[in-house]
C-alpha cells in the first residue's frame, strides 16, 4: 500500500455531545497514526469539568422519560440504533487502523461486531419486563429492577468502539442515560460511530466529553449526580477510580487487566490448526488485549516439539502497517508501550532467558519511523521475570516449563490478576476439570480470547482483574438495582 493512500484523509476535527448538540472547542487534542507517528489523524476536544457538569444535567434529564419505558419499548429503539451503525463500516475502520495500529481486518470485525453482538444484549428485554413475584405469608412481595440514573462510561484505547458499546447498549436497556468518555489517544472511530447512533435517541440520553483523564477524570468520576461508573482499563486508575466513587457511594463494574495462562496438557495435539488459535490469541492486535494468553505452561517433555511448531506457525506473522493488506499485526498503540515492551523483553534476556524473534516486517523504514515490535517467543524464562509477572501488553510470549501438573495449576494461580485462563489437551472432560481449579472469571479449553467468548454469557475478572460482569443477563443487571415491595394484605374477615 503506498503512502499516498495512506495518507489519503484529511484530519477528522471530532466534537462533544451534550444534550444532543455537537459542539466545537476550540482547545483541541491531536491524535496520532502509531504507525506513522507523523500523520495527524485528527483532533478531539480539550473538555473541561464545565463540559461534564452540562452533559450529567442532560443525562439526568433524559432519563426520568427513558426510564417509564418498558425493556421491550428501549429494546426496539436500541435496536434500531444498531441498525444505524452498520452505516460506513468501511470508511471508519480505515480512520480506526490509522488511529490505533490494528490491522485493517482487525478494524473492520470489531466495527461489524458492535451490532451483531449487541443485538444478542437486547435478546434478554422481554424477559426482564416481568417482575419476579414471590409468595409472602401476609400479602405480596415482588421485585422490580431501578436504573442507576446517570452512568458515566470510561473505555481504553485498544478496543474503544465494542468495549464502549457493551456498556452503552447494557446501560441504556437498563434504563440509565450515559456520559461517554473516549480515550484521548484513539477516540475518533469511536465517536462516528457514536454520532450515527446518537440520531435517533432522545437528546440528553448519549452524551460525549473528551479530554485528559487527568484534567476531568476526577469530575467525571465523583459527580454527584452520577450513579454509577463503568470502567475498562488499568488496575492503578481502577484504584483512584473507587477512590473517587466512595464519596457518594456509586455503583461500579470495573474489567481490569490480565496475566492469562494457557496451561498444555501432556496429551496436548500439536497440530498446526490448534498452534493457530494460540497464535492469534496472543498476537492479535499486537498483544494489546486484556484477555490474551500471557504465559504458556509446557510440560518440560514436550518444551522441544512445542516451542518448534509454535515457532513455525508465528512464522507467519507480517508486521507493518495496518492498513497493508498483506500485514497481520500492527505496532504498538504508545510509545510508552513500546519501549516499555523492549525493557521488559530485556530484562528476562538478561536474566538468562532465550529470546526467538518470529514473524517478518514488511517494511523496514516504517517499522524504524512506527512503534512496532518484532514478535518474540521466549524460552528459559525464570517465574519472577517481568514478562511472567506483570501483564506485558506487547507481542512477547513466556514459554515456561513444568513436571508436575499441580504445581503447574499453582504458578498459574500465583498472580494478582484472574481475567482468563484455557487448558489444551486432547481430553477435553479432563481439560475441563484442570480448568475448574484455576482462578480466573472465563476458563477456555483448547482456545482461547475474546473472538472465543459466548456472547450470552457474562465474563469479567476475579481477584484484581475487575469487579461485576459483562454480556449476557448478568451485563444488562449490572446498571440497575433490585427494588423489593412487600404489602400487609390481611385475609378478610368472614
Amino acid at each position: 500500500m503506498s503512502d499516498t493512500l495512506v495518507h489519503a484523509d484529511r484530519p477528522v476535527h471530532a466534537g462533544m455531545l451534550i444534550n444532543g448538540e455537537w459542539t466545537a472547542h476550540n482547545d483541541r487534542i491531536e491524535v496520532r497514526n502509531p504507525a506513522r507517528p507523523s500523520d495527524i489523524v485528527g483532533t478531539i476536544g480539550r473538555g473541561t469539568n464545565e463540559h461534564i457538569d452540562a452533559a450529567v444535567a442532560a443525562a439526568k434529564a433524559a432519563q426520568v422519560k427513558w426510564a417509564k419505558l418498558k425493556y421491550s419499548e428501549r429494546a426496539a429503539i436500541l435496536a434500531e440504533m444498531l441498525k444505524r451503525v452498520e452505516a460506513g463500516l468501511d470508511e471508519r475502520a480505515v480512520l480506526y487502523v490509522r488511529e490505533n495500529g490494528k490491522t485493517l481486518r482487525e478494524a473492520k470485525g470489531e466495527l461489524t461486531g458492535v451490532s451483531n453482538r449487541q443485538k444478542l444484549t437486547l435478546s434478554f428485554a422481554e424477559q426482564l419486563d416481568s417482575d419476579i413475584q414471590m409468595p409472602d405469608p401476609n400479602g405480596r412481595t415482588y421485585i422490580k429492577r431501578r436504573p442507576f440514573g446517570v452512568v458515566v462510561s470510561i473505555v481504553p484505547w485498544n478496543s474503544p468502539v465494542s468495549l464502549a458499546f457493551s456498556q452503552i447498549v447494557s446501560a441504556l436497556l437498563a434504563g440509565n442515560a450515559v456520559v461517554l468518555k473516549p480515550p484521548e489517544s484513539c477516540p475518533l472511530a469511536l465517536i462516528k460511530t457514536v454520532e450515527l447512533a446518537a440520531k435517533g435517541l432522545p437528546p440528553g440520553l448519549l452524551n460525549v466529553v473528551t479530554g485528559l483523564p487527568g484534567e476531568i477524570g476526577d469530575r467525571l468520576t465523583t459527580h454527584p449526580d452520577v450513579g454509577k461508573v463503568g470502567f475498562t482499563g488499568s488496575i492503578g486508575a481502577a484504584r483512584k477510580i473507587m477512590a473517587n466513587a466512595s464519596g457518594t457511594i456509586k455503583g461500579l463494574t470495573l474489567e481490569l487487566g490480565g496475566n492469562d495462562a494457557a496451561v498444555v496438557l501432556d496429551d496436548s495435539v500439536l497440530a498446526d490448526d490448534i498452534m493457530q488459535r494460540m497464535v492469534t490469541t496472543i498476537y492479535r492486535m499486537s498483544g494489546q488485549v486484556c484477555m490474551a494468553v500471557k504465559r504458556i505452561y509446557v510440560p518440560k517433555a514436550m518444551q522441544g516439539p512445542f516451542v518448534d511448531a509454535f515457532k513455525k506457525t508465528a512464522a507467519r506473522i507480517v508486521v507493518g502497517d495496518g492498513l497493508d493488506p498483506a500485514v497481520t499485526m500492527g505496532p504498538q498503540h504508545a510509545k510508552a508501550g513500546q519501549v516499555r515492551g523492549i525493557e521488559i523483553v530485556a530484562e528476562a534476556k538478561q536474566r538468562g532467558a532465550t529470546v526467538h524473534n518470529v514473524g517478518s516486517v514488511k517494511d523496514e523504514a516504517v517499522f524504524r519511523d512506527g512503534y512496532f515490535m518484532q514478535p518474540t517467543v521466549i524460552t528459559d524464562v525464570p517465574d519472577d521475570a517481568r514478562i511472567v509477572v506483570e501483564e506485558q501488553f506487547c507481542p512477547a510470549i513466556p514459554i515456561v516449563t513444568y513436571d508436575d501438573l499441580d504445581d503447574a495449576i499453582a504458578r498459574a494461580n500465583d498472580t494478582i490478576y484472574g481475567l482468563g485462563a484455557s487448558v489444551w489437551g486432547r481430553d477435553t472432560d479432563r481439560a475441563l476439570d484442570v480448568g475448574s481449579r484455576l482462578e480466573s472469571g472465563t476458563v477456555w479449553v483448547n482456545t482461547h480470547g475474546t473472538d472465543n467468548l459466548n456472547r450470552m454469557a457474562p465474563y469479567g475478572g476475579l481477584k484484581q482483574s475487575g469487579l461485576g460482569r459483562r454480556a449476557g443477563l448478568d451485563g444488562i443487571l449490572e446498571y440497575s438495582q433490585s427494588q423489593t415491595f412487600t404489602s400487609y394484605e390481611p385475609p378478610a374477615k368472614s
